[in-house]
């Protein structure tokens, strides 16, 4: 079997992974990101209501590499990392949802760190008003 991209590891190994959002949450999907760019390699989307969460593979210049998870409310076009809301929320510190590497080995493990994190983060999101204090990013009034 020859070397698969990240984006193919994640598109074929995410969805086991990110299926308590569907199964327990009521999310749809994984929807297919394609990739949009230099930068961006594409990833997974799941949707429910105002909310989306996006995993994505991305490469930066000089050669650095990763995997993160994004939190949007679409209508407000806003969004925080998994990072930020896992460290606001109190459920641990940063290094718990690391985002480096670009290897399939380092994909597969960012996904199940991820997962790990986001699994903790979603009950205190699917159901709260994106306005209160929770988001670190302002809302309009």
């Amino acid at each position: 079997m020859g070397k698969r991209s990240p984006a193919h590891v994640l598109w074929t190994e995410g969805p086991a992974a990110f299926a308590f959002l569907v199964e327990k949450y009521g999310f749809t999907g994984p929807h297919t990101v394609e990739p949009e760019g230099f930068h961006d390699h594409g990833g997974l989307r799941y949707e429910r209501g105002k909310l989306s969460v996006e995993i994505g593979v991305w490469s930066w210049y000089g050669g650095e590499r990763g995997v993160s998870t994004t939190v949007w409310v679409r209508e407000l076009s806003a969004s925080v990392s998994l990072r930020d809301l896992y460290v606001d929320l109190g459920l641990g510190p940063e290094r718990d949802v690391p985002d480096g590497g670009g290897s399939g080995h380092v994909v597969r493990k960012r996904i199940t760190e991820q997962s790990a994190a986001l699994r903790k983060v979603v009950p205190h999101v699917v159901d709260v008003e994106p306005r209160r204090p929770l988001w670190s990013f302002p809302f309009p009034d």
